[in-house]
C-alpha cells in the first residue's frame, strides 16, 4: 500500500487513507487476533504472548480505510507501542462487504489462496540458481484469513503493509525522468508476464478457476465462461435496483444483453491462451518502489482465476481508451494525451513489451517439479504473439 502521509506534489499520484466509511468492531477483532496463532510472532515478537489481551492490543491500535477498495473495503491497522518494535506495525485489512450480487463476487478466500501459492512460488524461486530473468510474482505477504462473520460481520483477511507507490493516475506525473516512467511501464508488463506462466499446478492452483485450456463444446473458453457469468450478474443486480426508475434499468440490462450476444459469436474462437489470471491488472493495483522503477506487490487478486491471459492485457490497454482523471469519469486513462516524448509506452509497444517478456518467463520452470509434491506437471503456456494480440484486441477490450 502506499503511504498514509497525506501529502504529496502530485495529488492524483497517491492512494490515501479517509475517515473510515464502514467502522469495524475493534473489541472482537483485537480479540481475534491476539488469540491467532498466525499473528503470535507478528504482534509480540518472539517472545510470544504472556498476559496480553484484547484490551491491551485496542489501546494501542489505530484504523485508518483506503480510499481504494471500494468493492471490498480496505483498513491500515497501525499498531504502537509494541514492545519488540521501535516502529509501529503497520498491516493491511481487507473485509468482503455485506451485500454481494453473486456468491463469485468480492471472492477473500480465492484471493488470500492466490497470495499464499504465490508466496510459496517466489521462496521456491529463491531457492534456486540467480538468472538472469527474474519470474517472481511481488505480492504483499498474507498473514491470517477469519471466515468467522460474527467478527466482523465479514470474513477477512490480514495482509503485509508494503511501503511504496500506487500510481492511481497511469501518467505517473511524480516521477521526472521520462527513462524512469518507461522502465515502470515495463516492469509492470514483465510482472503480467510472469503471472501468466506460474507453474500453478506446482504451487497448489491446480483446480484454481474453471478449466478452459482446451476449446470445445463441453469446454467453454474463458470468455465464454466469463459472459455467462455476466448475465447472471446481471440478472441478480436488476433484482437488487427494484424499485428504482425500471425503464433506466431495462435499458442498461438491454444494452449489456446485446453486447453479450454479437461477443458471444466470437468468444469461442479466441485464442485463449489458458494460465494464471489476476483478472483487474492495472496500473493502480501495482505498487512501486519508494523510489525505483519496479513493481514491489500486486494487489486486489479476488477476480484471479484460470484463463485467458489476453484478458489482463486487454484490461491493462483500456486506460490508453479512456480520458484523463481531469475528466470527471472516475478513472483516470491516457486517451487525451500525447505519448511521445513522456516516457509512456504506445499501446502497440505495451503489446509488443508483454509478448517479450512473455516469451523469457515461460522457459525453464520445469525445475520447480522437484521441489513439490504435484504429481502433473503445469502444461506448457502457449507463447504469446503480438500478432494474435493486435488482431484479437476489439474483441477483448470489448469484452471488457
Amino acid at each position: 500500500m502506499s503511504s498514509d502521509n497525506t501529502s504529496s506534489r502530485h495529488s492524483n499520484d497517491t492512494v490515501r487513507t479517509i475517515p473510515v466509511r464502514n467502522p469495524l468492531n475493534i473489541e472482537r477483532l483485537s480479540s481475534w487476533i491476539v488469540n491467532h496463532s498466525s499473528l503470535e510472532s507478528l504482534i509480540f515478537g518472539a517472545q510470544g504472548r504472556s498476559t496480553q489481551d484484547e484490551h491491551w492490543l485496542k489501546e494501542r491500535m489505530q484504523v485508518k480505510q483506503f480510499g481504494f477498495g471500494q468493492s471490498n473495503p480496505t483498513y491500515l491497522l497501525i499498531i504502537s507501542n509494541l514492545p519488540h518494535r521501535n516502529d509501529a506495525l503497520k498491516v493491511v485489512l481487507r473485509r468482503k462487504p455485506n451485500k454481494i450480487a453473486h456468491p463469485s463476487s468480492h471472492a477473500l478466500h480465492r484471493e488470500f489462496r492466490v497470495l499464499e501459492s504465490l508466496q510459496r512460488y517466489n521462496k521456491q524461486l529463491e531457492q534456486q540458481q540467480q538468472r538472469a530473468f527474474d519470474k517472481s510474482v511481488p505480492i504483499p505477504t498474507p498473514y491470517a484469513y477469519c471466515k468467522d462473520k460474527s467478527i466482523l460481520g465479514a470474513e477477512f483477511y490480514i495482509m503485509e503493509f508494503v511501503q511504496g507507490r500506487i500510481f492511481v493516475d497511469p501518467r505517473m506525473l511524480s516521477i521526472g525522468s521520462e527513462q524512469e516512467r518507461t522502465e515502470a511501464f515495463k516492469d509492470a508488463l514483465r510482472v503480467m508476464a510472469n503471472i501468466h506462466c506460474t507453474p500453478y499446478s506446482l504451487i497448489g492452483l491446480e483446480k484454481h478457476g474453471g478449466r478452459s485450456s482446451v476449446k470445445d463444446k463441453t469446454n467453454p473458453t474463458y470468455i465464454e465462461r466469463q459472459l455467462q457469468r455476466l448475465l447472471q450478474i446481471l440478472s441478480k443486480q436488476s433484482d437488487l435496483m427494484k424499485g428504482r426508475d425500471k425503464d433506466d434499468v431495462k435499458k442498461v440490462e438491454t444494452s449489456i444483453r446485446q453486447i453479450a450476444q454479437v461477443l458471444s459469436q466470437h468468444a469461442s474462437q479466441c485464442p485463449n491462451p489458458y494460465g494464471l489470471l489476476h483478472g483487474d491488472f492495472k496500473i493502480d493495483n501495482l505498487i512501486f518502489h519508494p523510489t525505483e522503477p519496479r513493481v514491489i506487490a500486486v494487489l486486489d487478486w479476488e477476480l484471479s482465476t484460470m484463463g485467458d491471459g489476453y484478458c489482463d492485457l486487454a484490461n491493462f490497454c483500456m486506460m490508453y481508451f479512456m480520458p484523463s482523471i481531469e475528466k470527471g469519469w472516475g478513472v483516470a486513462g491516457l486517451g487525451d494525451m500525447k505519448l511521445e516524448g513522456n516516457g509512456i509506452l504506445t499501446r502497440p509497444q505495451a503489446i509488443a513489451s508483454y509478448c517479450q517478456y512473455h516469451g523469457k518467463a515461460r522457459e525453464g520452470s520445469e525445475h520447480l517439479v522437484t521441489i513439490t509434491s504435484a504429481s502433473k506437471p503445469t502444461p506448457p503456456t502457449r507463447a504469446a504473439d503480438y500478432d494474435e494480440a493486435m488482431a484479437w484486441a476489439g474483441v477483448y477490450l470489448s469484452f471488457l
